[in-house]
């Protein structure tokens, strides 16, 4: 028996902050991902960090059992500290594989649940865009599947602890109405416009709690070569440069080495596109 598990990370969020007393995210899948693998050849354990360790443990005894007798392997494409949700991937590649393996795949509202019992949880493995509670996993609005964009990465620098922040930031005041408002409008125009006006917006209302630096002039700059807007990992290092899926990629790859000169403190990472959030599983 062997079962596979891919979870996709992130790219930041496209939006963060907070709504009549709880806070929210929307999220921002991409093609990279964490793999979880489980097979009856061996009941070795590899590749586990502690989150994924006390995955295993929490789904173990979620599903009615005391051991998990069989081998458990983990990798991923994804850089810890960086905001690209590689913690949650790893989560939830480990809670459905092992779940699989007992008895059946979980619902995506029982692995929310499991995922924010460890640590504050991305959205990714709710399928398509979804805005949720990041802190305890609940599913705020489902937009449907992502539409067509491409995204030109950035690292601003360093790494940010997930759950130190969060248990450092007790700041429970609405994010800006104009956010609010956007955010509102996504429901009647899921377009890629409206999530780079969404994404930009939460991008500079986060400055006062990760701040990146010259943003507002990497807004403007990006916007000049053709982008939508710019997005950020609110808790993380990471930046993306968001652009309609029309625009070709030599040109989004041109543009991503002109702003790479001109802010020469960001590290270009790569080049991906908005996916629809979920999870891919194999059995054989």
């Amino acid at each position: 028996m062997i079962i596979k598990v891919l979870v996709p990370g992130s790219c930041g969020e496209l939006a963060q902050g907070w709504k009549d007393g709880q806070p929210f995210m929307i999220t921002c899948p991409i093609g990279l991902y964490s793999r979880a693998l489980v097979t009856d050849r061996t009941s070795a354990k590899t590749g586990l960090g502690k989150k994924a360790e006390l995955a295993l443990k929490t789904t173990v005894s979620y599903m009615g059992f005391d051991d998990f007798p069989l081998g458990l392997a983990l990798e991923s494409q994804l850089p810890t500290g960086k905001g690209m949700a590689a913690s949650t991937a790893d989560i939830v590649a480990v809670i459905q594989a092992v779940s699989a393996a007992i008895d059946e795949e979980l619902e995506p509202e029982e692995i929310a649940e499991i995922a924010a019992g460890i640590e504050p949880t991305d959205g990714i493995f709710y399928p398509g865009i979804v805005r949720m509670n990041y802190m305890t996993g609940e599913l705020l609005q489902s937009y449907g599947n992502a539409p067509k964009m491409i995204i030109a990465m950035f690292d601003t620098g360093g790494t940010i602890n997930t759950i130190d922040f969060h248990s450092e930031y007790h700041g429970h005041e609405n994010s800006p109405q104009e956010l609010l408002d956007a955010i509102d409008e996504l429901d009647r125009d899921f377009s890629a416009q409206q999530i780079g006006k969404v994404a930009t917006l939460s991008a500079l209302a986060n400055q006062h709690l990760v701040h990146k630096p010259q943003l507002e002039e990497i807004i403007e700059y990006a916007k000049s070569l053709g982008a939508l807007g710019v997005n950020v990992a609110h808790s993380g290092t990471m930046m993306g440069v968001l652009f309609a899926a029309d625009e070709s990629m030599n040109k989004v790859l041109e543009a991503a080495k002109l702003i790479g000169a001109r802010f020469p403190h960001l590290e270009y990472f790569e080049t991906e596109r908005l996916i629809s959030g979920g999870y891919e599983i194999e059995q054989r």
